[in-house]
């Protein structure tokens, strides 16, 4: 499409072909909707494209506690959901996942509107990493990941794309074990895994570094990290210095509603985390490190 190709041109280019181009991007863009989706801007008849939206949020409610979200997740981005306990991280995630109904508003993958999308049709775009990744039967490890498998396949297939997804995520040596046996770090990984699988082009993990420890914290940040470009992901998160360091947007909630959204450094300030959190902290923005967290008296 037009706007696909407009978003390989570089800038030099895409001065010399506007007026060739911005007839077509006006008549494509004039919804808010479309204008959203590739976040355009028109300045002077000029065009901006930077970045394309995933996932558009439009006045979302949901009786569990979320109110009027408004809001984007962009693709290829690694985007942090974050707020205080209770204030509706979880529910966000798992509305998207499809797994809680939406009570009023819309959500949009791309072009598709969720309430309107089949199981297989959200199958093939997420993957959802729950907060509770235990499992209580005996199964291997091999057979935990080969479970998020999108279809049956034959044997050697299946064996080829579980060592596949066991390499990326460094947990081959494990595959034979018991998966009850593992530490909490492992398991992680091993779950990770499984959502991966599949090659769904959005992961939603809820607060999946919450129960490990600092190896294992920061270890399953840059696992996540790394599967950005290629995919998006979005995660629950409540470790701030982490989320500083590693995310590229962040969606904070505090009661239910937004405070702010956007590029992290932005979003994560002196104000809005004493506003979410009750904190104060300070910042080294070169290292991408927030540090010094106090509680604020109230």
């Amino acid at each position: 499409c037009i706007a696909r190709r407009l978003v390989t041109l570089n800038r030099r280019s895409l001065r010399a072909t506007r007026s060739l181009f911005l007839p077509h991007l006006h008549r494509h863009a004039d919804s808010n909707y479309r204008r959203s989706m590739l976040n355009l801007d028109f300045i002077n008849r000029t065009a901006k494209i930077s970045r394309i939206i995933m996932i558009r949020i439009e006045n979302l409610t949901q009786s569990y506690g979320l109110k009027n979200i408004n809001c984007h997740i962009p693709q290829g981005k690694l985007v942090g959901i974050m707020g205080a306990n209770g204030t509706g991280k979880s529910t966000l995630l798992k509305t998207i996942a499809g797994i809680l109904p939406i009570a009023d508003g819309e959500i949009w993958f791309n072009h598709d509107k969720l309430s309107t999308m089949s199981a297989s049709q959200k199958s093939r775009q997420l993957a959802y990493l729950a907060q509770n990744i235990e499992i209580h039967w005996d199964l291997s490890v091999y057979d935990v990941i080969a479970l998020g498998l999108s279809n049956p396949l034959n044997k050697a297939k299946e064996q080829e794309k579980v060592q596949s997804i066991s390499d990326t995520f460094s947990v081959s040596h494990l595959l034979k074990k018991p998966f009850r046996q593992l530490s909490g770090g492992e398991k992680s990984r091993v779950q990770l895994a499984r959502c991966c699988i599949k090659g769904a082009p959005l992961l939603l993990a809820d607060e999946p570094i919450a129960a490990l420890d600092p190896y294992y914290q920061i270890d399953i940040m840059e696992q996540l990290k790394s599967l950005t470009p290629k995919h998006t992901v979005a995660v629950a998160i409540h470790h701030l210095s982490l989320a500083y360091k590693f995310c590229d947007e962040v969606i904070l909630l505090h009661n239910g509603k937004i405070i702010a959204n956007g590029e992290t450094q932005i979003v994560l300030n002196t104000e809005n985390l004493a506003k979410a959190f009750g904190v104060k902290v300070k910042f080294d923005r070169i290292k991408k490190e927030i540090f010094g967290i106090e509680k604020l008296e109230i």
